[in-house]
Parts: C-alpha cells; structure tokens; sequence
C-alpha cells in the first residue's frame, strides 16, 4: 500500500527529462564564461555528469532553446564590450604617448603621465577609463600651453577618445546583441564604426563594410507566415556568422538587412569573402511542410578611403547593394 502511494506521487518521467534537460541549459551556459580551471565550473560539470548518468534527456524544447540563446548573447555582448574597452585604453594610451614624445621632460610631468598609463592598463570599467581620461584632459590643458602642434594633435585624440567614450558608456544601457538572431545589432554596429573609421585614419590599414539583404524577403512572410520569415532570418545570420572569419564582424542591422565588416582586406580579398558568403547562403535551403524554400543574398561592398567618413562609407557600400538588386539580385558588387 506505501509503495502504490509513493509510486502515484512521483513525478512523470516526460516532466523529469524536460527539468533535466532545462537544468543541463542553465549549465552549459554559466559555464561558457568561467575558466576550464575555475572550481565552480569543475563543480557544476560534475553535477552535468550526474544528470545524463541518472536521467534520460529528452529533446531540446523552445524553452531549453531560449535559455541557451539567452547566454550565447550574454557571452557574445559581453565579448564585444570588453574589446571596445580595450579599444579605449589603447587611445588614452596612444595621447599619452603623444604628450611624451613632443613634451620636454619633467619630473612631476613625467610621474602624473606615468600613473595615467599605470592607471589605465588595470582599469577594468568603462567608468574607471574615463576617470582616467578627465584626470588626462586637465594634463593636456597644461600641455597645450606649450606647443601648437601638440595643441591639434591633442585635441584629434580627445574627440576621438570622448566620442567612442561616450558612445560605450551609453551603450552599457541597451542591449548590443539581437535577440532573434543572437548576432550583433545595431547598437553594436553604431559602437564599432566610429572606432574602426579612427583607426584607419591613425593606421592606414584598409577594411571593408558589406551591406547584405535578402532577395525577396517579402514573400517568405507573405506567403509563409512571420515564423517561417524568422526562421529563414535565424538561419541566414547563422549562415553568414560561419563563413566569416573570426576577426570579422556581423550585425543585424534592420529587417532582413545585415551589414559585415572585414579587417585587413583589399578589393581582392573583399569580393572573394563576399562571393563567400553569398554561395554559403544559396546553398542553403529551407523545409517548410512538404516546400523546400531556397533563399538568395544581394552584397553590397566599400572599402575605407581617406575620405569616408561613418556616414559615406555605408552610403556607398548601400548604393553598391541597390545596383546589385537592379543587376538581377544574388550578386555582388563592390564600389570602387
């Protein structure tokens, strides 16, 4: 009799997978940002070991889905931030380098700038950066005093290093990752293009910014559905994600419109990763019911020029990808 009671009062097993499997989600993504060494981790593995050892795991369903989603774009944002934050110690660091090499020495001048590059190689917040940044503008403006040329190479760095600044600390606000297809979104996009136009102009090391839209996006969703349309959005992020390489980036940058920047290109290499990218897609295909949906991908490219500014470089990669849709679409056209 306590037996047949103890047996009615257990749980389902089709309920003890699916709280498995979700709980083997919560895992796998808090242990994607630890250290292979990190303890907690080593833990938590061992208790992923006890579940698969115990319980039948059962499919992934859109619940356990979301929740791996969710930490692919919590890991990805946080990546991403990080690399501009070290995008903005290197430029403080490059304006007190610049300050050194064409100021007189100093021995209280020299020790203040010496404690600004202490400070800024351990900063580990975007708050601590520009604490660090003030105390160095009040530093230049005793600088200035000194020298004209030092005067307008100083006031280049400041507006570039206030400006990526400014644009990080606001974006510790939004979210940087798109949540339907966990690739970059605009805000990132925003965040990245000003840095990457600075650069050019210190380092002269050319890039290209691809402009990327779906043909016929329209129909997919017209004829089936918004979730088929989703879908088809998922997969072709994924698709483009795979076949860049990992010093690129992608973002979402509206609709079924995406834009990739490609470092350290020339027109050459820009038009090969572009055709790349282009076939990866048509070679794709979707499953919907008995459909088999084929989907196609229209590029547009610019590489930097001297002259570009954030604006003029997406204008002419954009005004590439119109010609390449009146060309007949599923192409690629690179603006020289």
């Amino acid at each position: 009799m306590i037996d047949k009671k103890q047996k009615s009062s257990s749980p389902p097993a089709e309920f003890t997978e699916r709280i498995a499997r979700l709980l083997l989600s919560f895992i796998a993504g808090s242990t994607q940002s630890l250290p292979a060494e990190d303890n907690f981790r080593k833990q938590l593995e061992g208790m992923t070991a006890v579940i698969r050892k115990g319980v039948r795991i059962s499919p992934a369903t859109e619940l356990d889905k979301e929740v791996e989603n969710y930490f692919d774009r919590l890991i990805l944002e946080h990546k991403f931030v990080d690399e501009e934050k070290d995008i903005v110690k290197t430029m403080v660091l490059e304006v007190v380098e610049t300050i050194k090499s064409m100021m007189t020495s100093s021995g209280d001048f020299d020790g203040n700038i010496g404690k600004c590059t202490e400070k800024i190689q351990g900063a580990a917040t975007i708050q601590e950066i520009l604490r660090v940044k003030d105390y160095l503008v009040n530093e230049m403006q005793k600088a200035r005093e000194h020298s004209h040329t030092l005067r307008e190479e100083l006031e280049k760095h400041r507006t570039a290093t206030e400006t990526l600044s400014k644009k990080l600390e606001e974006s510790e606000a939004k979210a940087l990752v798109d949540s339907l297809t966990n690739v970059l979104n605009r805000n990132a996009y925003n965040l990245k293009i000003g840095q990457l136009v600075h650069e050019f102009k210190r380092y002269k090391e050319e890039w290209a910014l691809l402009v990327l839209d779906i043909d016929h996006f329209k129909k997919f969703n017209d004829t089936y559905g918004h979730k088929t349309g989703d879908k088809v959005l998922k997969s072709v992020a994924a698709t483009v994600l795979n076949s860049i390489r990992a010093s690129d980036h992608i973002f979402r940058y509206g609709g079924e419109e995406f834009v990739v920047i490609l470092g350290r290109i020339n027109k050459e290499t820009t038009k090969k990763l572009s055709e790349k990218i282009r076939k990866e897609v048509e070679r794709d295909y979707f499953v919907d019911g008995d459909d088999k949906l084929k989907v196609t991908m229209s590029i547009g490219a610019a590489i930097i020029t001297p002259e570009d500014t954030e604006t003029s470089l997406f204008e002419r990669a954009d005004k590439a990808l119109y010609q390449a849709k009146q060309n007949g679409r599923n192409q690629v056209l690179v603006d020289i």
